[in-house]
């Protein structure tokens, strides 16, 4: 992930397993990373959130256990707890990742990162997908992070449950 394909392009021929769900409010960005991996709608992880306890109205926060509910409930999928990121050479195959963080409000924003590895005439490499609704679509999936503040940054590594097969995407 270190070094920018093509201006942040992905290769030529390859597709993400992921289809970008981008968030809708200010604070839906880890509900539409779990629609992103899950291939759900953002309406469909919405209304199981709901169903697990987040409210429908007023202020609400994602926590890790509605996280690893809604993984459970929508998927074959399950996430790590936080991990901190000390280098980018650490990060699993997919997360989802805690970028632009501020230490005075102790909020970031989240977004899915993908690790490929062998593919036929292509480096490994790693590409985001950014869910805010706000981002330039040159920047919705890239390979290009330099637009996100990655220091300090938390991960949660995704991966199937055992036993429902292999890695995830």
């Amino acid at each position: 992930m270190s070094s920018i394909l093509n201006d942040g392009k992905l290769p030529a021929g390859f597709k993400s397993p992921f289809t970008r769900v981008p968030m809708e409010g200010t604070h839906d960005d880890q509900l539409a990373c779990i629609a992103t991996l899950t291939g759900k709608s953002l309406a469909n992880v919405k209304a199981a959130a709901h169903l697990l306890g987040l409210p429908a109205n007023g202020p609400f926060w994602v926590d890790d256990a509605m996280v690893q509910k809604l993984l459970w409930n929508l998927s074959d999928l399950m996430a790590s707890d936080w991990i901190e990121l000390t280098s980018r050479p650490q990060l699993p195959d997919v997360a989802i990742l805690c970028v632009d963080f501020n230490p005075e409000t102790e909020i970031g924003r989240h977004v899915v990162h993908h690790n490929v590895k062998g593919l036929a005439g292509v480096q490994p490499f790693g590409y985001v997908i950014d869910v805010g609704n706000w981002v330039d679509p040159k920047r919705q999936i890239t390979t290009d992070t330099s637009g996100l503040k990655l220091s300090p940054s938390w991960y949660r590594e995704i991966s199937r449950r055992p036993g429902t097969g292999t890695k995830a995407k």
